[in-house]
């Protein structure tokens, strides 16, 4: 039941994949959710800051791509990386919408996947793109942050 209800809450709030299990709490659950929604709402505002702030403070943390050299570690290239993400669409024109998902939980730590379809725009031109995301979550005090965050998505060909 519990998968449903978070499937659903993803569908529904458009940004959220499914950390899909029966042994997450609710609490974890609406912890992820609200990570997912800052760091959509940072990156589609471009504010990097914002959106560092949604990883750990952590020398080791990563964002890796689909291809050789899309890998960026610690918070320096993460941030750079970023900043490059955002110049290929303007400001307060992404709109993401997260329909399969799963995931698990082990004490402090989250893990999850998700399809997203994405919708945003550079000038007058529209893009719409899917991308395959996996994450590792991690618990710092109260809060949840990134840790580790895969994204891959068709480079080429149909």
């Amino acid at each position: 039941m519990l998968k449903q209800i978070l499937i659903a809450s993803s569908l529904a709030i458009g940004i959220v994949p499914a950390v899909a299990n029966a042994d997450v709490d609710e609490a974890t659950v609406a912890a992820i959710k609200a990570l997912w929604q800052s760091q959509h709402k940072a990156l589609d505002a471009h504010d990097a800051d914002a959106l560092m702030m949604t990883y750990t403070d952590s020398d080791d943390i990563m964002l890796m791509g689909t291809g050789p050299g899309e890998h960026w570690i610690g918070q320096e290239e993460i941030k750079d990386a970023y900043a490059h993400f955002m110049e290929g669409f303007d400001a307060n024109t992404m709109q993401v919408e997260c329909v399969d998902g799963a995931g698990s939980k082990a004490d402090t730590v989250v893990w999850f996947t998700a399809v997203c379809s994405f919708t945003d725009q550079k000038a007058a031109e529209q893009r719409n793109y899917v991308l395959n995301l996996s994450a590792v979550a991690v618990q710092d005090g109260t809060d949840w942050r990134f840790h580790t965050m895969h994204f891959s998505h068709l480079t080429g060909g149909e």
